[in-house]
């Protein structure tokens, strides 16, 4: 972009992190060397860390090689696995502000007492999810992360999309607004 743009790196500061992308502990940052400068002096985490471990820096270096060969494909299959969780939260008249089919399916529940039932039932049935609690999230939002990953198989996903209908039979989803 700042190429595109016709810009220089001279006043930029790039941060980027693989956690997400490829599950490791490797992070980076770019800037000018005054502001390195700088951060060499007065930031804690520059002085306290080290560098990242190798083993961080081979699981990036696999990953861009998977991205090479198969990214595209992957991205494809995650798309449409993650959309068929989406439309299946939709089909059941369930909010979820997830409107990009991003892999990440954030589900309330009607009533915030249901969630530790919930949670636990849905691991009796062999589906982590991730517990959205007050008050790590208003009222109203209380409920449950999805995520979908390229890992996941279609026969996951579907017995994800058949769980999804049984919650909504016994722990009551909030409803989408156009449906209230």
């Amino acid at each position: 972009m700042v190429r595109h743009r016709g810009e220089t790196y001279d006043n930029i500061v790039l941060v980027g992190g693989f956690s997400k992308s490829y599950s490791s502990l490797l992070a980076f940052l770019t800037c000018p060397p005054a502001v390195k400068n700088t951060l060499k002096a007065e930031a804690a985490p520059y002085l306290y860390s080290g560098p990242s471990p190798t083993a961080s820096l081979a699981t990036v270096l696999a990953g861009f090689d998977v991205n090479d060969a198969r990214g595209d494909d992957l991205r494809a299959a995650l798309y449409a696995r993650t959309k068929r969780v989406v439309d299946r939260v939709h089909d059941l008249g369930a909010y979820t502000p997830n409107r990009s089919n991003f892999p990440l399916v954030e589900i309330p529940l009607a009533d915030p007492d249901h969630l530790h039932p919930l949670g636990h039932a849905l691991m009796a049935r062999g589906i982590y999810v991730t517990l959205a609690p007050y008050p790590g999230v208003p009222r109203e939002e209380v409920g449950f992360r999805v995520q979908v990953t390229a890992a996941n198989t279609d026969e996951e996903i579907d017995t994800l999309v058949e769980t999804l209908d049984w919650v909504a039979d016994r722990y009551p989803l909030r409803r989408s607004p156009a449906q209230v």
